[in-house]
């Protein structure tokens, strides 16, 4: 004869664990205990962020890691792209748990969340001024879900136009020289203007107009060269990245002592002044490619 009285005991188990559910269902909130989760919750996140911040600009591959993942989420602060690139370097598109499902996307088993920082409420400090409060946001990368085959890079420009649209949004004239000592092009401060060596190729034209761009940009803000040296290399790289221009040959060996002896909190002001300064060439090189493209569209209309 059969023995069937073990079915009897997962049932058992069934109950047991819906009376458990419903326990904690009817369990009073406690405010008290949510806010001080929450506070933990921000604790972890602040010291990964610190982490992440100390680790990333002491590894030359790792700085490297950080910039890309800065040009590819331009949105997203200083802080969330060390974050990202700490724990998920390869990630190019990043949603929490409850936005992936809504459009029908599951989370591959195993997975772990990508942490990260977000503004919470407005709120009033002791001295009157308004501040905003931070939460903690979970969030995982495309590649840890059933469509990481999905093509997530960025939009790229054809050579040709990505160059005219750098030209286009100088901040101050170019002019065309047979030679210079030193460099592919120079940002001459006294005359305001960049120059640039004739015939050279696609790439060293986006990245030295990008790099000088950005040594005129901090001139114009009171920055002299020696000191704008680091942030326009490193918003340089952002912009080739952005446009599909090579970067091999970019060298952060240096950025260990860039860095040196500073605090996390610096460290990242100075990051977010790179962020900013691509962020505002990338934003004028993208109206231009509109215009550009517009131009071009109107021109295909108007030929038919």
């Amino acid at each position: 004869m059969n023995n069937y009285d073990d079915l009897f005991n997962n049932s058992e188990k069934k109950t047991n664990e819906s009376k458990t559910n419903e326990n904690n269902k009817s369990r009073p909130f406690d405010k008290n205990e949510w806010i001080e989760k929450k506070k933990l919750e921000r604790e972890e996140a602040y010291h990964l962020l610190d982490t992440a911040t100390e680790e990333i600009t002491q590894d030359a591959e790792k700085f490297r890691d950080f910039l890309n993942t800065q040009a590819q989420f331009d949105r997203y602060s200083v802080s969330n792209a060390l974050l990202i690139a700490y724990q998920h370097p390869n990630a190019t598109r990043v949603a929490d748990f409850s936005t992936w499902k809504e459009n029908d996307v599951s989370i591959n088993k195993g997975e772990k969340a990508i942490t990260m920082l977000e503004p919470g409420n407005e709120f009033t400090r002791e001295d009157g001024t308004t501040g905003f409060s931070v939460n903690v946001k979970k969030v995982f990368d495309i590649s840890q879900t059933s469509i990481s085959a999905a093509d997530t890079r960025r939009k790229i420009p054809d050579e040709r136009t990505a160059i005219k649209a750098l030209i286009a949004s100088s901040p101050c004239k170019i002019v065309l020289v047979d030679e210079l000592k030193t460099a592919n092009a120079r940002y001459s401060p006294e005359k305001d203007t960049i120059f640039i060596v004739r015939q050279l190729e696609a790439n060293e034209i986006f990245r030295s107009l990008a790099f000088e761009f950005g040594i005129a940009k901090c001139y114009q803000n009171g920055i002299e060269r020696k000191d704008a040296m680091f942030p326009a290399y490193c918003s340089a790289y952002i912009l080739c990245e952005r446009n599909g221009f090579e970067t091999g040959d970019f060298n952060f060996e240096k950025v260990p002592e860039q860095f040196k002896d500073k605090e996390s909190k610096d460290i990242r002001k100075e990051l977010g002044a790179v962020r900013d300064m691509a962020n505002e060439i990338s934003q004028d090189i993208s109206r231009e490619i509109e215009a550009i493209e517009k131009g071009n569209r109107s021109k295909d209309n108007g030929a038919r």
